[in-house]
């Protein structure tokens, strides 16, 4: 409805954007973003089955030789069976290790979370990372990135042909001149 005071062209201006929008929208994403964990080939039912099999395996064990009257092979079941939940412990905590690389024009974060859930971080800046694949290393070349005298390796928990990988990748969003070889 017309403005008594000013007619349609109130109407018009209230509708239509003061300033006009920016052309071109600045966004923080990344121009790269991985995130890279260590191999995991069992699901979580499937170790908690492991684990209640195992578990029942050793009760059952240790109560027949409790009732032999075999108690060192008593003792060493349970040994063992220490030495099992150690290591699916040991197998949760590798599990838990992560590591993200993500890359913007200026900047690269690298951010990682160790065994026991501690968080790490390291920025640099794009421009100046350079990234080494070093190569006839056991396990596959081995991945640095450096800059200003700090070097990190990266995906050192993943498989040489995942390495390459994550390298040729970098490569495409850091610049063919970050790379030495």
């Amino acid at each position: 409805m017309p403005d008594t005071c000013f007619g349609d062209a109130a109407v018009a201006t209230a509708l239509s954007p003061v300033v006009p929008p920016d052309r071109v929208v600045k966004t923080d994403e990344p121009l790269f973003d991985a995130v890279a964990t260590p191999n995991d080939s069992g699901t979580r039912n499937g170790r908690l089955i492991f684990v209640a099999v195992l578990t029942a395996y050793f009760a059952i064990t240790l109560f027949a030789w409790l009732r032999l009257g075999a108690w060192p092979m008593a003792l060493y079941s349970l040994i063992v069976l220490a030495f099992a939940i150690w290591s699916v412990i040991g197998d949760a905590r590798r599990r838990r290790q992560s590591e993200r690389i993500r890359v913007w024009p200026d900047r690269t974060l690298v951010e990682r979370i160790d065994g026991a859930g501690r968080r790490t971080s390291s920025e640099w800046q794009t421009g100046w990372l350079r990234l080494t694949v070093e190569h006839g290393r056991p396990g596959g070349p081995c991945l640095r990135l450096t800059s200003h005298g700090r070097s990190e390796t990266v995906g050192a928990f993943l498989t040489g042909r995942e390495r390459l990988d994550l390298a040729n990748a970098l490569v495409r969003h850091l610049g063919p001149a970050a790379v030495s070889r």
